[in-house]
């Protein structure tokens, strides 16, 4: 009797153990900071709240003669139809119009909507992009990029084709044949001399 006393007791103690251990792991486990909660951006891009948008990895790819691409997803998170102003630094102003909920990017293709001009920040820089909806306005501090980063490599400035003006000669109507106008021809024959007055 003794014995087996003695060998529950044991069991009773290597079980509580047991549940105190699991249950110190499970309390570190609970306390300890979550890395999934500090979620941070994969893109090389700026992201911001503006108002009801929410502006996603914005980054402008650089091309030539000081032109970039702007490349932007736009979300509208509110319930109402959102105007959204881009202004780049030195560029044109970019109108959006968001729907309630919607989600539109910009830059991806490239697009003469998206294309800036007069950029004066080299690639590896910053540079300010301003975001303006529902009256409210954040300066973002946009990197520059080149096409060698690859999830940018095919999202190179695309400048407007100017159209080319094509030369029209005068082309001849079909049926119609030209005549050539009448020329005068050389009187024939012999002239007769005119008769001379007799004295």
């Amino acid at each position: 009797m003794t014995f087996r006393t003695s060998q529950f007791r044991r069991t009773v103690a290597a079980a509580v153990v047991a549940a105190a251990a699991l249950s110190g792991l499970t309390a570190c486990d609970l306390f300890a900071p979550q890395d999934t909660l500090d979620i941070k951006e994969a893109s090389v891009g700026v992201s911001a709240t503006v108002g009801d948008v929410f502006v996603g990895n914005a980054v402008l790819v650089s091309g030539d003669d000081q032109t970039a691409n702007l490349v932007v997803t736009l979300v509208n998170q509110g319930p109402d139809t959102q105007e959204v102003s881009i202004v780049p630094t030195g560029g044109q102003t970019i109108t959006v119009s968001l729907n309630p909920r919607a989600t539109k990017r910009l830059g991806n293709p490239p697009s003469d909507e998206t294309l800036v001009t007069g950029l004066d920040a080299k690639p590896g820089s910053l540079t300010t992009v301003s975001v303006t909806s529902a009256g409210t306005s954040v300066g973002l501090q946009v990197p520059v990029v080149t096409a060698a980063l690859a999830p940018y490599g095919t999202l190179t400035p695309s400048p407007s084709s100017s159209s080319s003006e094509t030369s029209t000669s005068p082309t001849s109507t079909p049926g119609l044949t030209s005549t050539p106008s009448p020329t005068s021809s050389p009187p024939t024959g012999t002239p007769t001399p005119s008769p001379t007055p007799s004295h």
